[in-house]
Parts: structure tokens; sequence; C-alpha cells
């Protein structure tokens, strides 16, 4: 721990690059989120979605506090930013905005990105990254299932049949406590002789 943090563990390159290559296969991550250019080579980590160079900029121009963007080629990634990554993806992220009123044409980045239901699926995601099963946590069988199963959640006040899930604090590990030393016994002092 550094100053009250922990300290972010940054993946091995080849590690990165693996996981990308596998992410980027998939078909709706071949096209920008919010463009559709094809063959993106940036993500927004709070988002997990795959973005082209142009909208990258666009990303860095509204600020680290609603969007972070990486490039998937040359920039470093921690284990947390894979997960997230590996736990969200265009598809996923396209379908939760257009649930909530949101379609790919006609809003505007800052609109979309600022909003609740941005606000809603960056808690989403996070949830859903931690419910990832963590390397070496189990063997491969169990490793395909998911620890738990998150849906999509609307948000309240919206007409639909599901609510919003909240997001689980996770509980600490239970740990064990030494008993306390006994006090070390009081000894008067003698005054120092002059």
């Amino acid at each position: 721990r550094i100053f009250g943090l922990m300290a972010a563990t940054v993946e091995a390159k080849d590690k990165v690059q693996q996981v990308f290559n596998r992410l980027r296969a998939k078909a709706e991550n071949k096209t920008c989120f919010d463009c559709n250019s094809k063959n993106p080579t940036w993500a927004t980590v709070p988002y997990g979605v795959f973005i082209c160079l142009d909208c990258a900029a666009t990303h860095r121009g509204l600020g680290t506090h609603v969007s972070f963007v990486r490039s998937t080629v040359l920039d470093t990634w921690t284990t947390e930013q894979l997960r997230l990554m590996e736990a969200g993806g265009n598809l996923k992220a396209r379908q939760f905005f257009k649930q909530h009123g949101f379609n790919d044409s006609g809003t505007k980045a800052e609109e979309k990105y600022t909003s609740r239901v941005a606000t809603l699926y960056r808690q989403h995601l996070k949830q859903a990254a931690a419910n990832l099963p963590q390397e070496g946590d189990k063997s491969p069988a169990e490793a395909s299932t998911p620890r738990e199963s998150s849906g999509y959640f609307d948000i309240p006040g919206e007409s639909s049949a599901a609510s919003v899930k909240p997001a689980a604090s996770p509980s600490p590990p239970p740990t064990a406590v030494a008993p306390e030393p006994a006090p070390a016994p009081v000894v008067p002092l003698e005054p120092i002789k002059p």
C-alpha cells in the first residue's frame, strides 16, 4: 500500500496483446463505439469499449473524471483496466445505452458520457469486472462461468420489469486477530541526583 491506496499491477505487454487480440476478434469490437470507424485501436477504460483515434481525442476533452482513454497497442494496462475491458465490449455498452434511450446517431459525446445512464453503466461494468474469476482462482472448467450472473438494470422511475441492482459492497476478508500483549510492568523511576 502506498499512502492508503493499493498499488496497481501493470500487466506484461504480451498478456495485454493476447487479451486485446481476443477482444478485437469479436465482430462488435471491430468498429469504433462512437463513430463506427473500422479497426479502433483505442479504448475508453471506464466504459470498456473500443474507439478510434479521433473519438479518443474527444474523450480526452471530456476529462478523466468522465472518460479515461488508453491505446490498446502503445500503452501499459493494469489488471483492473484489462478486467473492465473483458467485462465490457462495444455490444454490451451499445445495448445498455440503447435500452435507456441513447441511439448511435444524434447524441453528442458530452451529453452521452455525462448522463445518468453513463454513470450507471460505469458502475455496472465495475461490478461485472469484479465478478470475473481471478486468474488462478478456479479450475478451467469453473473459470468458464462467472461467479455471479449480473444482467442489465434500468433507471429508477422508468417503466420496465427490471430493477436497479445496487452495487454490492465487498466485505473484507476475515482476519485473525492476535491477542494484545500484556502491558509491561510499571517501574517507578528514581530521581536523578545532581
